[in-house]
């Protein structure tokens, strides 16, 4: 059978599960999906759209492929930034923002359970009501998904304190690439009350689903923790003259508990770039700024902020820092964090890709050394922004280039490659699998073996993203 033959038969079996009006080989709409959030990147055409409404109907459409061994590619708001739902190999793109009910809002169990297409938007704006809080809000919050950031392990504003989404995560409801469904935590218990518990039933099957990408299944519902929402928050910056000053400064405030949500350690000079689009909008006062400041939130019950803001200025003091007086800009990140960040991002007239990674913190200064390198080595704009996460620095930095400007392009492939491998010497590790990481990935033999074999297990016939982290 003719590959046109073969997607002409599985979109009318397909179209007999979801109905007409919800798969589409219309090219304009195929184009649509060809593309993502990610500008930088290759585009990709489908066979293929189709929107599912439920897990029984991705269940059913996931056997239809592997049957004729058609790819698939879960998707939710497309806000990826490294190209992590784009059809590589062709095939089906699985639309999965049609299922957008919150199932579940338990104060009891203090979690929250999602449908896979649910938006942090419409998650925040449920929670709210009944003063609950979910504490990650990443910057693509309207539009972003809840179980395409889990799919990437995703992080942002409000990480400092409760890490990459990942670590919220309660309990999942996966289909398998052959089809099958199963539940994961406690609620693989079918007695029990709700999702409590994610580590049941002996190892982690729910830590194999978070960053896997869609490539070891089509995640189909999400189970949170779910927090009181905070009294109060303060914004502060402070600035140091050396990057070892700002390094303590967050260790410190690991070590002291406090009770940061936001933290971001920016370059002086860096800073005055995002001044520049940002200061007039904000408020901003002009100011010499210091080569290093930290830019952070904390949030909490009111006696708790109070306490951390006291504790906080103590800290800076010992170290050599000192306060700004500049909330405008924290507070700028955090009340507005759409569209600080879009802004910050797009106003300007490039295009950027971008390589994220964790480092560890007190090797904050050595990976923003790297990227500067890297940059300078081939002539490129960039930046090193980032933010804290947990216990690591999650950086985000940019290698910007002209859209039309084909050289500069194949310069930024190059640098990502040698950024990569920069990194992963100094301690650094790949915030996503990303296909620019897997050369460096392949180095690590036993985990990149390990990673193929569990691929080869869960998907015999290769359908789930193919491609995305693992070459064949």
């Amino acid at each position: 059978m003719s590959r046109k033959d073969k997607i002409k038969e599985v979109a009318e079996k397909i179209r007999n599960i979801v109905g007409d009006e919800y798969v589409s080989d219309s090219l304009d709409v195929l184009l649509a999906y060809s593309v993502t959030a990610s500008i930088g990147f290759d585009s990709y055409l489908p066979d293929l759209v189709v929107r599912p409404s439920s897990t029984e109907e991705i269940a059913e459409i996931v056997k239809i492929a592997n049957e004729y061994k058609v790819p698939i590619v879960p998707r939710g708001g497309g806000t990826g930034l490294q190209a992590e739902a784009l059809a590589r190999r062709g095939g089906i793109i699985l639309d999965l923002t049609r299922m957008d009910k919150i199932l579940d809002i338990s104060e009891e169990n203090l979690s929250v359970t999602v449908e896979a297409g649910v938006t942090f938007g419409k998650l925040d704006k449920a929670l709210i009501e009944r003063g609950l809080w979910f504490p990650i809000y990443p910057e693509s919050s309207l539009s972003a998904t809840i179980a395409g950031n889990v799919a990437v392990n995703g992080a942002g504003p409000g990480s400092a304190l409760y890490g990459c989404i990942g670590e919220q995560v309660l309990g999942l409801k996966v289909v398998l690439p052959t089809g099958e469904v199963i539940t994961t935590g406690s609620m693989a218990n079918p007695n029990s009350p709700g999702h409590y518990l994610r580590y049941a039933f002996g190892p982690d099957i729910t830590g194999l689903f978070i960053g896997s990408l869609g490539a070891f299944g089509v995640i189909t519902e999400v189970a949170l923790k779910i927090y009181k929402r905070p009294e109060e928050f303060r914004h502060v910056t402070y600035g140091f003259e050396k990057a070892k000053g700002a390094m303590e400064f967050l260790r410190q405030l690991l070590l002291n508990n406090i009770s940061v949500l936001h933290a971001c350690i920016y370059e002086g000079d860096m800073l005055t770039f995002f001044i520049e689009i940002l200061g007039e909008e904000y408020g901003i006062p002009q100011i010499e700024w210091p080569p290093y400041v930290v830019s952070l939130t904390i949030g909490g019950r009111k006696d708790v902020v109070e306490h951390d803001y006291e504790l906080m200025e103590s800290i800076v003091t010992h170290i050599g820092g000192r306060n700004l007086n500049v909330p405008q800009f924290p507070r700028g990140e955090w009340m507005d964090r759409m569209h600080v960040y879009a802004k910050a991002s797009y106003i300007h007239p490039f295009y950027w890709r971008i390589l994220y990674h964790h480092a560890p913190i007190m090797r904050w200064d050595k990976a923003a050394e790297a990227i500067r390198e890297v940059l300078e080595k081939y002539g490129l704009l960039g930046h090193t922004s980032g933010l804290m996460s947990g216990r690591s620095y999650n950086f985000y930095p940019h290698l910007y280039f002209y859209v039309d400007d084909k050289e500069a392009f194949e310069k930024v492939k190059q640098a990502h490659t040698e950024l990569a491998s920069k990194l992963l010497k100094i301690g650094c590790v790949p915030f996503k699998l990303a296909p620019y990481w897997i050369g460096e990935i392949k180095k690590l033999r036993k985990y990149y073996d390990f990673l193929r074999k569990i691929k080869r297990v869960l998907d015999p016939n290769n359908i789930m993203n193919p491609g995305v982290f693992l070459e064949d």
